[in-house]
């Protein structure tokens, strides 16, 4: 669907499973002071690289007495038992199991090497240099989750990272371990957003709110963008940071994921940005915009409709306000489903719970840029930030 646009604002078998907490960031307290990229809590460069370690010279001693060679981790699949790890082995019961074990042995001496260099990999490059072993993308992206999963640590503790969907844009300099600096003020587009491990410091010129837009067709948010938003919101607990997302069920799934993590990625949890406020869009800002500029007979959303093909349309809105397909249906109601239960107080799963039921008796979906075909987005976003941060 979207991708992240963040916008700041001036005014014995070797075992691969142990248990420990990924990277925290510490806080800082002043807007304008240039923080440096420090971790507690979380597994040193030397306590992953050992573990990396030990695991390769158990090979190389089952090698050395001609022994079968086994490698044991548990896959991210909730249908399976997180107490029942796969084992795999060398040269295995057939060509497949003996192709995932030179994979899972080519990846971990891919981290070793990066952590020992101190660079930073990113999955792309892995399937590209190694299309000889990697026949698609994914199997590469789903046995580094996996190996960072068993090790109870984040992808990035082992130096290897998906490359960045996210932008970012604002009076903000960007410090890099290698000496260098970004500056989001540059261009129209702002600069892709830095693996964390690549930051030392992040100066914020007297900052006074981030805003998250999701857009471009991007999908949900990856690491890269939540670590930066996780590090900024750490560090800047009173900096405001607000969310703008589609009105359709991805849309609140896309700021869940922010504010909660994936259910694929529970152990990237520390990434979470529990914070974020969701500024838009929401049923009864679609209802006002569209009662300010006539666009649309509110008889219409009484209607409903399984079709995707029919859209509502006007001259005041020429992006369409479509009504809800099938699958959107289904994805609203397995979000409701996974939502946990509440008391009164819990405002934040109150107004999710109460947006996707709405979003469900109307039956139509807005997209952001429907805001600025039926008006003027600057002025939506003045009014609503406005409040929002009064």
């Amino acid at each position: 669907m979207d991708f992240s646009r963040l916008t700041a604002h001036q005014p014995a078998t070797p075992q691969l499973t142990h248990h420990g907490e990924a990277q925290r960031l510490t806080r800082g307290d002043d807007h304008d002071n240039a923080d440096t990229n420090t971790t507690a809590g979380g597994p040193t460069v030397g306590t992953v690289v050992a573990r990396i370690e030990n695991i390769l010279s158990q090979i190389i001693d089952s090698v050395s007495a001609c022994q079968e060679l086994s490698i044991t981790f548990t896959p991210r699949r909730p249908a399976r038992s997180r107490g029942q790890p796969d084992e795999v082995r060398f040269p295995g019961r057939n060509q497949q199991e003996a192709v995932k074990f030179a994979r899972i042995l080519l990846i971990l001496q891919l981290s070793h090497d990066a952590l020992v260099s101190g660079t930073i990999l990113t999955k792309r490059h892995i399937f590209y240099q190694h299309q000889d072993l990697f026949e698609k993308q994914t199997q590469v992206d789903d046995l580094v989750d996996d190996i960072a999963f068993t090790l109870g640590i984040g992808r990035a503790d082992l130096n290897i990272v998906a490359a960045s969907k996210g932008a970012l844009a604002g009076p903000v300099t960007i410090h890099l371990t290698d000496g260098s600096s970004l500056d989001p003020c540059s261009g129209d587009l702002g600069v892709a957003i830095p693996a964390i491990q690549s930051v030392s410091a992040v100066h914020l010129h007297q900052v006074k709110w981030f805003l998250v837009v999701e857009k471009d067709a991007k999908g949900y948010p990856d690491l890269t963008t939540r670590a930066f938003l996780n590090y900024i919101g750490t560090r800047y607990p009173q900096l405001p940071i607000l969310a703008l997302v589609d009105y359709d069920p991805d849309g609140v799934r896309i700021l869940r994921c922010y504010r909660h993590g994936s259910d694929r990625l529970s152990h990237e949890a520390d990434l979470d940005t529990q914070a974020i406020q969701w500024l838009g869009i929401k049923s009864d800002q679609l209802i006002q915009e569209c009662a300010d500029t006539n666009s649309l007979d509110p008889r219409l959303f009484h209607q409903s409709s399984q079709s995707t093909q029919v859209s509502i349309t006007s001259t005041a809105c020429r992006e369409p306000i479509s009504y809800l397909g099938l699958r959107e249906r289904a994805v609203a109601v397995s979000a409701l489903k996974k939502l946990p239960s509440f008391s009164s107080s819990d405002i934040e799963t109150l107004e999710i719970r109460r947006e996707l039921q709405v979003m469900l008796t109307l039956g139509v979906k807005a997209e952001i840029e429907w805001l600025d075909e039926s008006g003027d987005l600057c002025r939506w976003l003045d009014n609503e930030m406005g409040t929002a941060l009064s």
